[in-house]
């Protein structure tokens, strides 16, 4: 079981004062406003940093992360993934998974036939 999942993507900048841009990995964006702090995981490692504001724009999460103040620093943010801590996270519905909970899982058909990988 993996430590932490996977919420999204800094895919962009956004103004002059630091925002960033992210793409949801969630069907449920509005939970970036329950977060006080997220990870970001790039070539550097793995860091927490703190969220300042969050404004939504069509399906695109703006974030203003602490001690990011320009564009060019926001800009070093860019590719990296925002994870949170996953014991920390609510409960799941019955029947509702994480997609990195199935993947490598073996599918079978309702007739008990197993699909085979693609690769």
């Amino acid at each position: 079981m993996t430590k932490y999942l996977e919420i999204g993507q800094i895919v962009n900048t956004f103004g002059i004062k630091g925002m960033v841009k992210v793409k949801p990995f969630t069907d449920n964006i509005s939970r970036f406003d329950e977060l006080e702090s997220v990870y970001i995981k790039n070539k550097e490692g793995i860091r927490k940093i703190l969220i300042q504001d969050v404004k939504y724009h069509k399906n695109v999460v703006m974030l203003k992360l602490e001690g990011i103040e320009t564009v060019e620093k926001a800009d070093e943010l860019r590719q990296s993934y925002l994870l949170v801590d996953r014991d920390k996270e609510k409960p799941l519905d019955e029947g509702v998974y994480y997609i990195v909970d199935l993947l490598g899982l073996e599918v079978f058909t309702d007739k008990g036939e197993r699909l085979r990988n693609s690769r």
